[in-house]
């Protein structure tokens, strides 16, 4: 494998590349992109073919060549092999150095306007889309409108609740809530309902540009408060059930830390908190990245560097996904379900600048959450404060959150009575998984009843 100054001595401009550094013109800035553009394909180039080859070597050393097994090797290996090149350092410095080229390059030229026209149009195309991805398939909700640019659902029975204390989804700001009320059959949403439970969503919408500025410190005062608040009063509640999902329940735990009297359970589900541990691939690739340069120059972090980053992970899984999926016989049901997910997955939203700064920077990077270090404005973010029941759900497979990131809230709260629930999935798995809602959800389900 070559090795970063390999390949620019290779094609003979090193010395080229770093006589650009000094100069901010346009020409130098393209030929430095134009560089390092180069530089990280030829290296991404040769992790692939490595993988591959490696994927090869290990299927043709087989005892029993059955076709299905010399695929299922082939797809290990493979997945293995590029999962430990990507997150070496020089790869993840030859991304990194790309991508804040890419950045100056935008800045200078005026490139980043078109990222926040697109921004613009993708939005007005939301507000018209919206009603109906938000009805088809879902669990029918009232919509209860907020000051800000956020809702909060209400999903209406027919019969009374069982329970009082109320239930408030908080949902990633990376993707829509609705992952969580995918398909009736498969809705964690519905469950519990099922269960008695009176429940509440936040959906936090589309991000505009004038809320690129809107802090962490915001989401946690001005949009979870409020929304617990509200939920407080509809229901005459003194309190709720917080759920959060992913970075939902990075807002989740930081509210509960600060208002600890306002929650009185808090479930955890694939919550990254913990950055001391073995990185996942992204984590890798996002500890290199000068997020405070590129929040400048961008504003909210455009939604399709996301759904990039997530295709590099594993471009072999997604190319290859649907032959593999549509490979064997499926039910209209099965389809659907496949479909729905693949919906969603690039159903992605900008990220609201600031607070993705703020999180990359003091959380990820720094590691600062876990630590009790965290400021959130002028209040410290003491994780020992958390004293209410604590639930953790963790997917031993998810290549997007690691276990051990998760697994690390129980050992810091103080509340006497934490849990944590794992399961042998993904990500996305662990919410519309046939396993995890025969296995895991009623587990959920029972600790919820007990403890409500």
């Amino acid at each position: 494998m070559l090795r970063n100054s390999n390949i620019c001595q290779f094609v003979g401009i090193r010395g080229l590349e770093d006589s650009m550094r000094i100069s901010n013109d346009p020409l130098s800035l393209y030929t430095d992109f134009t560089i390092k553009s180069f530089n990280f394909q030829m290296k991404y180039g040769l992790t692939l073919f490595h993988s591959w080859f490696e994927a090869i070597k290990s299927a043709s050393n087989l005892q029993e060549s059955t076709g299905k097994k010399i695929q299922d090797e082939i797809r290990t290996t493979f997945d293995t092999e590029l999962k430990n090149a990507l997150q070496k350092t020089d790869f993840s410095r030859s991304l990194s150095d790309f991508i804040d080229s890419f950045a100056e390059l935008a800045s200078t030229v005026h490139h980043e306007k078109l990222f926040r026209y697109l921004e613009v149009m993708i939005s007005d195309i939301d507000h018209v889309i919206e009603p109906i991805r938000d009805t088809l398939n879902r669990t029918p909700s009232e919509i209860i409108p907020m000051k800000g640019n956020f809702e909060v659902h209400h999903y209406k029975t027919s019969s009374p609740p069982k329970f009082k204390t109320p239930i408030l989804v908080v949902g990633s700001l990376i993707n829509r809530h609705y992952i969580l009320d995918l398909l009736p059959e498969r809705s964690i949403i519905r469950h519990f309902q099922q269960l008695g439970f009176d429940v509440y969503a936040t959906d936090w919408r589309m991000p505009r540009i004038k809320d690129e500025n809107m802090s962490l410190a915001s989401y946690a005062h001005d949009y979870l408060e409020k929304a617990v608040d509200k939920v407080e009063e509809v229901t005459g509640s003194r309190n709720v059930t917080l759920f959060g999902y992913c970075w939902g329940g990075i807002l989740s735990l930081i509210y509960s830390a600060l208002h600890p009297e306002n929650v009185k359970n808090l479930i955890l589900h694939a919550t990254p908190v913990d950055f001391g541990k073995s990185p996942t691939v992204l984590e890798s690739w996002i500890k290199d990245l000068d997020i405070k340069r590129f929040v400048k120059i961008f504003g909210n972090v455009p939604s399709s560097f996301l759904n990039i980053a997530f295709i590099l992970r594993n471009p072999l899984e997604a190319a290859l996904k649907y032959q593999f999926y549509f490979s064997q016989p499926r039910s209209t049901k099965e389809i659907m379900q496949f479909f729905a997910v693949e919906s969603w997955l690039y159903d992605s939203v900008p990220i609201i600048g600031k607070a993705f700064e703020q999180i990359i920077n003091d959380i990820y990077k720094k590691n600062l959450l876990i630590q009790n270090k965290m400021m959130l404005g002028k209040n410290l973010v003491d994780l020992k404060k958390v004293i209410m029941p604590v639930l953790n759900i963790v997917g031993t497979n998810d290549d997007l959150v690691s276990a051990e990131s998760s697994r690390s809230i129980t050992d810091v709260v103080s509340s006497k009575d934490k849990k944590t629930l794992e399961l042998p999935t993904g990500h996305v798995g662990l919410c519309i998984s046939r396993t995890a809602h025969k296995k895991l959800w009623p587990e959920v389900g029972k600790w919820m009843v007990e403890h409500s």
